[in-house]
């Protein structure tokens, strides 16, 4: 029992310096001193006495101070647990059997291995993983660029990364024969992100994920949804489905996961999003094509759609696959002037290795394809305007009103989906080409947007009457959820005054591209 109340206080003590961890940096305190006192905002303490600035030490209730490890010393992180190393890519505790030799902070780490080491007693060693999502091993053996040195300060320095203490951590690798590496968080995620934004982004796309399957399985199971805008959708939709997924393991992936995986994953990223983007420039080219006055393929619809279909997936799939292939091509060759356009993919990150690389090969198609959207948008509205100004002498045709109905409800419905993802990755360029450091909470706003277009798409094209209630056709015949409407769509113009007659034709003949759209063009926007 006596041993008991001889450890209590220390337990408690231990306890509440764990509390004051998290707000010390690098997480890691030490009990002060028992004379220790403040004076304003400076405590002193110690034998002989020091002071210690407020970034140094931490007031903790009911038990005094506690002195910041770091801030009064220089600490290096070990990536796992003491008498542990990491065997087969997990921190695995060692056994007197594995003849590991001690675990010394290197100065120099080369091809060759360690070359020096620090003596023991000069860093404070904190333990544990690092809490940022993106990291990487620098591995020497493998790559040259990947020599590193540790100076007295702390920091490591090597021609990939130079970073500060809180960013790398050092690790015996068992493949390596116990080698210490450095395994050093990321300089730069996929959108240039901080660890805080990606996690509302994954949990965004965690979220989005089971929307785009269920706008996907809506439009596979409906067949009359499968009209040319249905098939564009769910191409559209099947690759940010796919991207999204990639993402999500590529945020969650650990720093030694093997390099072919990484590298797999990059290019399937990089694939899905512009093949992604691509869909949604064919959707908007077909609404501008279709209200800018150019006569439609000849012959009955359903062979147009077909047509049209093809030539549409041989630009999205082709183009998304060349652009792959250039950029697989430019990473493997072996000299080029300017290094920084070479992808380097799968090097420091599950993405490109350089800011240009990312420009050339995936920013700069998806700004491009972002500023053609917009122009036809512009301009498909502009149409839509002079449409509507000159049917006002035809107020009394139902087919005029019918028609300028369906032009806005269609444009509506491609402005949205527009909005959704052509906005929100305009702003995402821009954050990356500013490189936010994530501190401006406006970017927020978009990250969440990007993460939930799953759950927008699915309200703009699933949560629509029409579709709605073909699905409860499908699934629940005997129950209706909606009236059917009983709406007409083909009207006769009746007869104008001859006053009127050159001016209705000449409206008719604006509108000529309108009225050749079929039945079910017109109900799939309804």
């Amino acid at each position: 029992m006596g041993r008991w109340f001889t450890w209590l206080p220390t337990l408690l003590l231990l306890r509440f310096v764990a509390f004051a961890d998290d707000r010390c940096p690098m997480n890691a305190s030490q009990p002060a001193p028992e004379n220790a006192y403040q004076v304003n905002d400076v405590l002193w303490a110690g034998q002989p006495e020091k002071s210690y600035p407020p970034a140094a030490y931490r007031s903790v209730q009911d038990v005094g101070y506690v002195l910041c490890t770091c801030e009064t010393g220089t600490c290096i992180r070990k990536c796992c647990e003491p008498n542990a190393a990491y065997v087969n890519s997990r921190c695995t505790p060692l056994n007197a059997s594995d003849h590991v030799a001690e675990f010394k902070v290197p100065t120099f780490v080369n091809e060759h291995g360690t070359v020096d080491v620090y003596e023991m007693g000069l860093f404070h060693i904190v333990y544990g993983k690092l809490t940022c999502f993106g990291k990487y091993k620098l591995d020497p053996s493998k790559d040259k660029s990947h020599n590193f040195q540790v100076n007295n300060a702390g920091f490591l320095l090597s021609e990939s990364a130079n970073v500060g203490p809180d960013q790398f951590c050092l690790e015996q690798f068992s493949e390596l024969n116990y080698q210490i590496l450095a395994v050093v968080c990321s300089p730069k995620q996929l959108a240039g992100q901080t660890q805080e934004r990606n996690v509302f982004n994954t949990i965004g796309m965690i979220l989005s994920l089971p929307f785009l399957f269920s706008t996907f399985l809506v439009y596979a199971l409906i067949k009359d949804l499968q009209t040319l805008h249905g098939k564009s959708l769910m191409c559209h939709v099947v690759t940010l489905l796919v991207a999204y997924t990639s993402l999500i393991v590529v945020q969650l992936i650990t720093e030694n996961g093997d390099k072919t995986w990484c590298i797999f994953l990059a290019y399937t990223l990089q694939f899905t999003f512009l093949a992604s983007f691509f869909w949604l420039n064919i959707m908007c080219f077909d609404l501008w094509w279709t209200f800018s006055g150019f006569r439609p393929l000849r012959g009955n619809t359903q062979e147009n759609e077909e047509n049209k279909f093809i030539i549409y997936s041989i630009y999205a799939w082709g183009c998304t696959t060349l652009i792959s292939i250039i950029t697989f091509g430019m990473d493997k060759l072996p000299y080029l002037l300017i290094d920084n356009i070479r992808p380097r993919i799968g090097i420091s990150s599950c993405w490109f290795g350089s800011d240009l690389a990312t420009l050339l090969y995936f920013y700069g198609p998806i700004g491009i394809l972002l500023f053609s959207n917009l122009l036809m948008f512009i301009h498909t509205a502009i149409v839509i305007v002079k449409h509507m100004r000159d049917a006002k002498v035809l107020r009394g045709s139902e087919s005029q009103n019918n028609a300028n109905h369906y032009e806005k409800q269609r444009f509506m419905l491609y402005l949205k989906l527009f909005i959704v993802m052509g906005v929100n990755w305009l702003a995402e360029i821009i954050s990356w080409a500013t490189d936010s450091d994530g501190s401006e909470y406006v970017w927020y706003v978009t990250d969440i947007g990007n993460s939930l277009q799953g759950v927008l798409i699915f309200l703009i094209f699933v949560c629509k009457k029409r579709v709605l209630n073909l699905l409860n056709k499908k699934l629940c015949p005997q129950f209706q959820i909606f009236k059917t409407s009983t709406r007409t769509t083909n009207c006769t113009v009746p007869t104008k005054t001859s006053s009127n007659a050159k001016i209705k034709d000449a409206v008719e003949m604006s509108t000529e591209s309108t009225s050749d759209l079929t039945n079910n063009q017109l109900n799939d926007i309804s």
